[in-house]
């Protein structure tokens, strides 16, 4: 299995985890601050954007390939495997 997010797809996940710890999580008014001067400065189609989506999609496809088994076929025969 492959998941590939698309940029606005990690700006909208970014979005909603930094406006849930804002306004869920016990955080001083200074933490709260930092999170929304991070996320101001990752706007949409930004390259840091770019850069996490590149980031999020290699984490969590390498974390997928680490849990799950796969079936490859090799000289003719299908085998499961640990990817």
């Amino acid at each position: 299995m492959i998941v590939l997010f698309e940029e606005p797809e990690t700006w909208s996940l970014m979005m909603l985890v930094s406006s849930v710890a804002i306004d869920n999580a016990n955080l001083s008014e200074e933490g709260k601050e930092a999170i929304r001067k991070w996320r101001n400065a990752r706007r949409e189609a930004s390259p840091e954007i770019e850069k996490l989506t590149g980031d999020m999609n290699k984490a969590l496809n390498a974390y997928l390939d680490e849990k799950f088994m796969r079936r490859v076929k090799s000289r003719g025969w299908y085998e499961t495997v640990r990817k």
